[in-house]
């Protein structure tokens, strides 16, 4: 499992996701917005993600 952060392309909060790999955490966004939706209908091409090496870190750190 990675950590990563997914951004909307147009509009949007993003989200910190752990998932396999980067189209899981963006199917996973995309489910996530859908459910709340009625009308317009997220797309997978609506997101994009990048991974959060959290090797990186050197202290406890709080990902917002």
């Amino acid at each position: 499992m990675k950590i990563y952060h997914v951004m909307p392309i147009y509009w949007g909060e993003p989200r910190v996701v752990v998932a396999k790999s980067e189209s899981e955490a963006i199917k996973m966004v995309v489910d996530y917005f859908n459910q709340f939706h009625i009308g317009h209908l997220f797309e997978l091409d609506d997101f994009c993600a990048g991974v959060i090496d959290a090797d990186k870190f050197s202290e406890p750190t709080i990902i917002d």
